[in-house]
C-alpha cells in the first residue's frame, strides 16, 4: 500500500512539474505576441503621424492622462493639453519615427517602445530642417486589449553616420 501511494506521489509530482513547464510556455507565447502587437501598435502610431500629422496620431493613441516629457520643456499633462500644444503649427512640421523594439511585463498589462525619430520642418529662411531623436514610451493596455501610451519620452541625438 505505501508503495502504490508513493508511486502515486510520485506521479502527481512529475504531473504537477510538467503541467507548470507547459503552463510558462504558454505565457511566453502569449507575451511574445503581445510583444508583436505592441511593435505593430507603435508602427501604426507612426504611420499615423505621417498620414494625418503628429497631433492627431497622438490625440489617437495616447491616454486621456498622458504625459509628455520632450526634452528642454517641462511635462505636459493630459491628453488633450498635448493635442493643444501639438496642433498649432501642424503643418509645419513632420514628426516620423521607427520603432525599434517592444517589451511587455509578465502582465501583460504594460510595455514600452523605443525608437528613433526625425523632426523635419523650414526654418524662417524656408530651408528644410531635420532633428533627430530617441524616444521612449509607456503603454498600458486598455480594458478592450488596444494599447495606449501613458509616457511620452524623448531626446535629440546627433545626425546618424552616413
Amino acid at each position: 500500500m505505501r508503495s502504490k501511494i508513493k508511486t502515486l506521489g510520485s506521479f502527481l509530482g512529475i504531473l504537477i512539474i510538467f503541467t507548470t513547464m507547459i503552463s510558462s510556455c504558454d505565457i511566453k507565447d502569449d507575451l511574445d505576441t503581445e510583444k508583436r502587437r505592441l511593435l505593430n501598435t507603435d508602427k501604426q502610431f507612426a504611420q499615423m503621424s505621417l498620414d494625418k500629422g503628429a497631433a492627431e496620431a497622438f490625440n489617437h493613441f495616447l491616454t486621456e492622462d498622458a504625459m509628455g516629457m520632450s526634452h528642454n520643456q517641462h511635462p505636459v499633462i493630459g491628453r488633450e493639453q498635448m493635442y493643444q500644444e501639438m496642433k498649432v503649427g501642424q503643418e509645419d512640421y513632420q514628426l516620423a519615427w521607427e520603432p525599434q523594439r517592444a517589451e511587455v511585463a509578465s502582465s501583460a498589462d504594460m510595455g514600452w517602445t523605443w525608437g528613433k525619430y526625425v523632426l523635419s520642418f523650414k526654418d524662417e529662411d524656408g530651408v528644410e530642417q531635420k532633428r533627430y531623436g530617441k524616444y521612449l514610451n509607456i503603454w498600458t493596455r486598455q480594458a478592450d486589449g488596444q494599447w495606449k501610451v501613458v509616457v511620452d519620452m524623448g531626446n535629440s541625438s546627433p545626425e546618424p553616420a552616413g
